[in-house]
C-alpha cells in the first residue's frame, strides 16, 4: 500500500514538474514511510485502547469521558481516572525521581491528581461514600521496570496491567452507587467541557 501511495506521489509531481522531480518525490514519500514504521515510537491503535475499555465495561464498570484523553472508570473495584493518552517514553529513573521520557513522573502525576481532585470536590455521591476516593491511572507506552508502579496517588502502568490492576481491587461499590456516580460525573463534565 506504502509503495502505491509513494508512486502516485511521484507519478503526480513528474506530471506537474517533470521525472526527477517525480521521482524524488516517491522516494522521499517512501523513505517517509520506512522511517516512521521504524524510528518512530509505537501507538496503540485507538482499537487496542477500546478493547481494554469494553473489558472493563464486561466486568460492571461504567466509562464517562470528559472529552480529553481521559475517561472515568466506575465500577465494582472503585473510582478511576485513566488518562488514556499512552505516553511513548520508556519510564526510567532520573536524578531524584522517575521520568516519563524526560519529565518528571511527579510532575505527569500531580497534574493528573489535581483533575482527580477537582472531580472528587465536584462529586456529592462520592463525597458521600466513606473511603472513596479518585485514583489516576497513567497509561505509559514504554517498559516499566514492575508492572503497576505508584506515584504519590497515581498510578503508572502499561494500559492492559492498568486494567488488570482495576479488575483485581477488591468490591467497594454495587450498581446503585455505580449508576448514580457515573450520573453525576457525566452531568458534571458535560458542564464543565471546555466549548468547541
Amino acid at each position: 500500500m506504502h509503495v502505491l501511495i509513494a508512486t502516485g506521489a511521484g507519478v503526480m509531481a513528474a506530471g506537474f514538474i517533470d521525472w526527477q522531480a517525480g521521482a524524488l518525490v516517491a522516494g522521499l514519500t517512501l523513505l517517509t514511510y520506512v522511517l516512521l514504521g521504524t524510528l518512530a515510537p509505537r501507538t496503540p491503535a485507538p482499537a487496542g485502547r477500546g478493547r481494554l475499555m469494553r473489558v472493563l465495561r464486561r466486568h460492571g464498570y461504567q466509562i464517562v469521558t470528559d472529552g480529553m484523553p481521559r475517561h472515568l472508570v466506575i465500577g465494582p473495584g472503585g473510582v478511576y481516572l485513566l488518562e488514556t493518552r499512552v505516553w511513548q517514553n520508556v519510564v526510567s529513573r532520573g536524578p531524584g525521581d522517575w521520568r516519563i521520557g524526560g519529565v518528571p513522573a511527579g510532575r505527569v502525576a500531580d497534574r493528573l491528581a489535581g483533575h482527580a481532585a477537582r472531580l472528587e470536590r465536584a462529586m456529592d455521591t462520592l463525597n458521600r461514600i466513606p473511603g472513596l476516593a479518585i485514583v489516576p491511572v497513567i497509561m505509559v507506552a514504554g517498559r516499566l521496570p514492575e508492572p503497576v508502579m505508584r506515584s504519590g496517588r497515581a498510578v503508572i502502568a502499561r494500559p492492559r496491567n492498568a486494567v488488570h490492576y482495576i479488575l483485581d481491587r477488591s468490591t467497594r461499590l454495587d450498581q446503585d452507587e455505580i449508576d448514580a456516580l457515573a450520573d453525576e460525573a457525566a452531568s458534571y463534565l458535560a458542564r464543565d467541557r471546555p466549548a468547541p
